[in-house]
């Protein structure tokens, strides 16, 4: 019976040498804190990319050669010497492309794209190749020595590589290759010097990674073996040609496309806000004047949405107002279209709207804020409450859904939902010249939001609304995709204004503007910067400045977990955040974009809190019930007990029964649900 050795061949053993030594580089840090599944799947896709190149690299450099060398020494020796030579060109090509990419960013602009692309293949291919020299000159090596000191068991070699691997990941650490990889700080920059991600120990980090890679390699080996299937299917060969076996390839592709777009499409289908998923902490419906679905409105509560409900839910009162501020205030004006309601017709949108507004008083009011929620509706509350506390609720707040789906699925509208927010700014602030002609207008947005408010007027935003009767607009955290921003987004951190639109970076910057429109995006904002290029190229700082360490693959693969986890909000706690929580912010900024008056600061901020974390508790709470109650419906159900029965069949006290139980809450709960 033949002993079990692993098939560590050659191909195998030049992947295993360039994924260990690229180990480290995987741990760059970005400019979020990765959490630990997130580290494992960075590290464990560059593991695996660096794994299948090198290996197919050492497999075409050993088939490039033949195989009628006399001896194995030989053929070893062949290859590696073949493997040195890609490798000197690899590097060469590698270095100009370093060498041309910092000559630009001296210059403040980035290495064209296919240039960069270039450079980035030869790097890739320059670590594969010298993995397969070096392993392949081990080889040579242990081929050649006296018969007492020749050991080619695979386990000897195995280890041999990963020993060899690590010693390469300790000198990737070394700071002069990390200067060689990165390019200067520019002028005025808010970098960091290049550091490493730090979690669990070395061994569980490893652990996990290579598991990642594993599974990344499995799936590889999955698509090559079902595409060689196919190609002998379809060509009835059992060895098929490359072509056909390219073919395969394009079929497999093909599939997962038409998956992801039916996945994708159900998703959007699934993530639609449904009236059966509505948060109960949202149940209760206004029964105050003011607010969409309350008693003057003309639109039910229930049809508003989870966000519609929460946006109007979270409305101060007067005498909440009163109670944080002391003195006299006034309810506050929120108005909502449900998404049902909103039209392909955007002048009819905008009729409902201004109709709704007039309606719930809105126009009577002061301070007037025509807001553009995120893909599913969102509207920032911290600049909702902002607004109504430092007006003492003299105040209305609207808002228009285009979507009802997360931002990232509601991409696609955004220029369809800009032109259309348009429409709605022009037909409120025409009824607003008419009813109130000292009403004060301003627009917002956050996120893609902002993308909506800033994209509707385009670079002359500024001079288009004052023409048409706005005063001023709050923009926070605007993503790289808004066409007006990449148009007017300054290109030195010294540059406050361009065309009537300042930029603050940051509480600090946003408490000296002028009353007017305010750019309020966080320079280190991971969705601000992101930029699909990173895969070829440097990236760049918040002007545009081509900036920090490179590594192919594995910068694109922080830049996208860093967009990943902007958001890290805790509750209560306003802190000042490098990424796209703006909740710390925002009161400065919309007190001085829309000129109001700041001088309760500590009340309003503190007041900001404490509201924030109430209803999160109220929130969790209802979520926790809910789930409760759903569980014990459906174990009694399954019992076929049925809940109205309870007190009467098994003789329990009422009063000991959860309120949701009794037939009249399970009524009330159909009716909102």
């Amino acid at each position: 019976m033949r002993s079990f050795e692993p098939r560590l061949t050659e191909a195998r053993r030049a992947g295993l040498l360039a994924a260990v030594a690229v180990y480290p580089l995987s741990r760059l840090a970005g400019t979020i804190p990765r959490p630990t599944l997130d580290r494992a799947l960075v590290s464990g896709t560059s593991m695996a990319v660096a794994f299948q190149t090198a290996r197919a690299t050492t497999a075409a450099l050993r088939t490039s050669q033949g195989y009628s060398s006399p001896t194995p020494p030989a053929q070893a020796l062949r290859t590696a010497g073949a493997a040195g030579l890609v490798t000197a060109a690899a590097v060469m090509v590698s270095r100009r492309s370093r060498t041309r990419a910092g000559r630009a960013a001296a210059k403040g602009h980035r290495l064209p794209a296919a240039a960069a692309a270039i450079g980035a293949g030869a790097e890739i291919t320059a670590v594969a190749a010298a993995a397969t020299a070096a392993v392949s000159l081990g080889d040579t090596l242990l081929l050649v020595l006296p018969g007492t000191l020749k050991n080619t068991h695979p386990a000897v070699r195995g280890v041999a590589v990963v020993i060899a691997g690590g010693l390469l990941g300790v000198a990737t650490r070394d700071p002069r290759l990390l200067g060689y990889l990165g390019l200067p700080a520019p002028d005025g920059a808010i970098t960091d010097a290049p550091s490493f991600q730090h979690g669990a120990a070395l061994p569980i980090a490893v652990a996990r990674s290579a598991g990642v890679a594993g599974v990344a390699i499995a799936v590889l080996a999955t698509d090559r073996a079902a595409a060689h299937w196919l190609a002998r299917t379809l060509t009835d060969d059992p060895e098929p040609s490359t072509a056909a076996r390219v073919a395969g390839h394009a079929i497999l592709i093909g599939c997962a496309l038409l998956a992801g777009s039916a996945g994708f499409a159900f998703y959007s289908s699934r993530v639609a806000v449904q009236e059966r998923l509505l948060e109960a902490a949202y149940a209760a419906v206004p029964s105050r004047p003011g607010v969409t679905g309350g008693i003057d409105s003309a639109y039910d509560f229930v049809d508003l949405g989870r966000e519609g409900r929460r946006f109007v839910s979270q409305a101060h009162t007067a005498d909440e107002l009163a109670a944080v501020l002391g003195g006299d205030a006034v309810d506050p004006v929120r108005v909502w279209v449900p998404y049902p309601r909103v039209s392909s017709d955007a002048d009819a949108t905008a009729r409902a709207l201004v109709a709704e507004i007039e309606r719930l008083g809105g126009f009577a009011k002061h301070t007037i804020v025509l807001a553009a929620p995120t893909g599913d509706g969102y509207v920032s509350y911290v600049q909702t409450e902002s607004v109504e506390m430092l007006t003492r609720g003299d105040c209305a707040t609207a808002a228009v859904p285009y979507a009802n789906v997360p931002s990232a699925v509601a991409m696609p509208r955004r220029s369809a939902a800009a032109a259309a927010f348009s429409v709605y700014a022009t037909a409120v602030a025409a009824r607003a010249r008419e009813l109130n002609r000292d009403a004060r207008l301003f627009t917002f947005g956050e996120s893609l939001g902002s993308i909506i408010a800033l994209d509707a007027f385009g670079p002359d935003i500024a001079s288009e609304l004052r023409d048409i009767g706005f005063h001023g607009g709050l923009y926070c955290g605007v993503p790289v995709y808004s066409r007006t921003d990449r148009e007017l987004r300054p290109h030195h951190p010294l540059v406050r204004e361009q065309r009537g639109l300042q930029y603050a970076t940051g509480r600090d910057v946003a408490i000296t503007a002028a009353p007017g429109h305010l750019n309020l995006t966080h320079p280190t904002d991971p969705v601000a910067v992101a930029d699909p290029s990173t895969l070829l190229r440097h990236g760049v700082d918040y002007w545009g400045r081509p900036h920090g360490v490179y590594v192919p693959v594995v910068s694109f693969l922080v830049h996208l977990f860093d967009v990943k986890n902007a958001m890290n909000l805790r509750p209560g706690d306003f802190t000042p955040s490098p990424g796209h929580d703006y909740r710390y912010d925002t009161a400065a900024g919309v007190a001085r974009a829309y000129g109001l008056a700041f001088d309760n600061e500590d009340i309003i901020e503190a007041a900001l809190r404490e509201r924030e974390l109430s209803w999160s508790v109220r929130r969790l709470l209802s979520q926790r019930l809910d789930t409760a109650r759903d569980n014990a419906l459906t174990k009694l159900s399954s019992w076929g007990v049925d809940p109205a029965t309870l007190s009467t069949r098994f003789r329990m006290d009422p009063a000991s029964l959860p309120d949701w139980l009794t037939p009249s809450s399970a009524d009330d709960d159909m009716s909102v649900a």
